[in-house]
């Protein structure tokens, strides 16, 4: 169930994959991944009874490329899928630089969503000044599209070897170093090589397309601009935004501006935990996702 397409109303293909059975989850995946993503968390829908569904976002995986002039040109993308699946009504998951995308979704059709949780999630527009780990690169990236093209060439490029070899690239100086960038906290999950294969798994198949590096330049431009919906019209009780303290890819600041716009979000601050939070909290993700 992790090469399932759809064709949409206009032609395009859709991609998405479904992992365990029981309770629907529609998941968000981060910038620069794929449906692939929920990977990370298949043992944990199969052993609390969730049906996860990971979608790609026009021009990662199995989804056709298309130019995006806003957030909510997804949700509609996300409402075919879910008519087609016979959803009328799920939870929303999402992780990093699919946060945005969630919770304009839940804003446009917030009566589909029982409850949803926001991890680690950009807010709009997103500092770059404090993004991704102090990578000086990505930051002036963001806002250069030829120096994003560059780089976003090296780093499919990275992705791509790396996948092929991850316990290979783990004992690399490439591997080693791509480890210690990271915070203490995300460290444990960036050198499990079992992780670590899924993740970038999950970022290859991304990159699958050429047109991948135009995709997340584009989205990177999207946040860069203030919210395009209104999401103080999120009903404060079906959300819950998760952040680790020691966040290094999107700070804490982040979730405290979310909250200033959504007034009466419960918000979740992880004071030991980085940006793979997510994954390191089952027994919590498992009660509030049945909430």
């Amino acid at each position: 169930m992790s090469n399932q397409t759809l064709t949409l109303p206009d032609k395009r293909q859709l991609g998405y994959a479904v992992e365990g059975e029981g309770k629907p989850v529609i998941y968000f995946h981060g910038t620069a991944s794929s449906r692939l993503e929920i990977l990370l968390l298949k043992e944990f829908a199969h052993r609390n009874q969730f049906k996860l569904i990971g979608i790609d976002r026009p021009g990662y995986g199995l989804s056709t490329f298309t130019n995006r002039i806003g957030l909510r040109n997804f949700a509609e993308d996300v409402n075919t899928l879910t008519d087609y699946l016979k959803l009328s009504s799920f939870a929303v998951l999402s992780w990093s630089g699919g946060g945005p995308f969630a919770l304009t979704y839940i804003s446009l059709f917030p009566d589909k969503v029982t409850h949803a949780i926001i991890v680690g999630s950009p807010a709009l527009p997103f500092d770059v000044s404090e993004a991704h780990n102090g990578n000086l690169l990505a930051k002036v990236a963001m806002k250069n599209r030829l120096l994003a093209t560059w780089g976003l060439k090296f780093f499919r490029e990275s992705i791509l070897k790396a996948n092929q070899d991850v316990d290979g690239y783990l004992t690399s100086r490439s591997g080693k170093n791509m480890v210690a960038e990271w915070p203490k906290p995300d460290r444990k999950f960036f050198a499990d090589a079992t992780w670590l294969k899924r993740m970038y798994a999950a970022m290859a198949e991304g990159f699958r397309q050429e047109s991948s590096l135009k995709t997340i330049f584009q989205e990177h431009q999207l946040f860069l601009k203030p919210w395009s919906e209104s999401i103080e019209r999120i009903p404060a009780e079906k959300l819950t935004l998760w952040q680790g303290a020691q966040d290094k890819t999107c700070p804490v600041g982040n979730v405290q501006k979310i909250a200033k716009v959504v007034k009466g979000a419960h918000v979740k601050l992880f004071s030991e935990e980085g940006h793979c939070v997510l994954f390191d909290q089952a027994q919590k993700l498992n009660s509030e996702l049945n909430m």
